[in-house]
């Protein structure tokens, strides 16, 4: 009997030393596989999300670049890569046959000196932008906002545009971009929060202005996103110019025609990095469910021939939207190119702003 006991005390201690190995080695492997996922997400953050991210594409090219016609900066890899997201390359930018307009308005932005405008954001950060004043004193002003990889100077085009109707432009950095103190990017999420902010500013500032909000790709997506939250009467109306649904739509998409994946693992890691380091879900970057709750006016355009946003994307847009709307398609536009048919973008954008001022 003894023996049995004893037999079946050593048959229990090697059952649990074989668990505990089991144990041991399963949470090994989940250590590593949670380093590896975090490693992942890391890499994607910073190839697509950071202040170095968003120097890419046309924010790499000086004044100087601009003017000659060709880059005296190197572009590497990650930077060819993933300035591809902007829809405004650098390394293939002086080719486009809308350059020559890109450089004028680049010229003609520099010239007029624009102000520096600076206020505090609800993260306690500073927010800097760059204000140009009408010629004549007017109560209308122009929120313009730039996209991914892009600057308020390559808003040049559509600040001239609004300047010679005789309107007042302020034109944030947002966030990770140019001269933002953020390090990161929100495609639109924080800096739509940062909009309420300078709409506040503006009535601080200049009593009780007339305000439009007017956004590029991303800066469209923050637009869009801005007018799903209690925004005040003197915002008049938006212009949403090649924006996104969402920023998982945009980011899905982007992972199966750059490196043909889907969303999982490498999207679920991003989004897990991002909690950590921007304190939201990449997830709740919606322009779909924000427009839901709008009561801002707004005009949406889209260019049919636009390969980075989806031409799709524009319906499903308009149809989210619960304001007064309307839709412009500017046929054979690539994205962001819009712009650059002048007749029939700045045409339609003055008829329907002139019913809200």
């Amino acid at each position: 009997m003894q023996t049995i006991r004893s037999n079946r005390k050593e048959r229990i201690r090697m059952a649990k030393q074989k668990t505990h190995k089991l144990l041991k080695g399963a949470l090994g492997l989940t250590a590593a596989g949670g380093t590896a996922y975090l490693a992942l997400g890391n890499l994607l953050f910073n190839a697509m999300l950071s202040r170095n991210a968003a120097s890419s594409g046309l924010a790499n090219l000086s004044d100087e670049d601009i003017r000659a016609g060709q880059s005296s900066q190197p572009v590497s890899p990650v930077e060819q890569l993933f300035s591809k997201l902007s829809g405004m390359q650098a390394n293939n930018q002086f080719t486009q046959p809308f350059f020559p307009v890109y450089q004028e308005s680049v010229a003609w932005y520099r010239a007029q000196q624009p102000q520096k405008a600076v206020t505090v954001s609800p993260r306690g950060e500073r927010l800097r932008a760059d204000q140009i004043l009408a010629e004549k004193p007017s109560p209308v002003w122009v929120i313009c906002l730039h996209g991914f990889t892009n600057t308020p100077r390559e808003l040049s085009p559509v600040a001239k545009g609004y300047h010679a109707w005789g309107y007042n432009l302020l034109l944030p950095h947002l966030c990770g971009h140019g001269e933002s103190e953020s390090d990161t990017v929100s495609m639109g999420w924080l800096d739509r929060l940062d909009v309420l902010g300078w709409i506040d500013y503006l009535n601080r500032e200049y009593g009780d202005p007339q305000i439009i909000l007017h956004g590029i790709s991303m800066g469209a997506a923050t637009a869009m996103m801005a007018t799903g939250e209690a925004l005040p009467s003197n915002v008049l109306c938006a212009i949403a110019d090649c924006g996104f649904t969402s920023f998982w739509d945009f980011a899905t998409l982007q992972a199966k025609a750059l490196f043909h994946i889907g969303p999982f693992p490498a999207l679920y890691a991003l989004d897990t990095v991002g909690r950590l380091r921007l304190g939201f879900s990449l997830k709740e970057v919606s322009c779909l469910e924000q427009l839901k709750q709008s009561k801002t006016p707004t005009l949406f355009i889209h260019g049919d021939q636009d390969s980075l946003v989806p031409f799709w994307m524009l319906q499903k847009l308009y149809d989210a939207a619960a304001c007064e709307k309307e839709m412009l398609v500017v046929p054979g536009a690539e994205h962001a190119e819009s712009m650059y048919h002048t007749e029939l973008y700045y045409g339609t954008i003055r008829r329907f702003i002139d019913r809200y001022l």
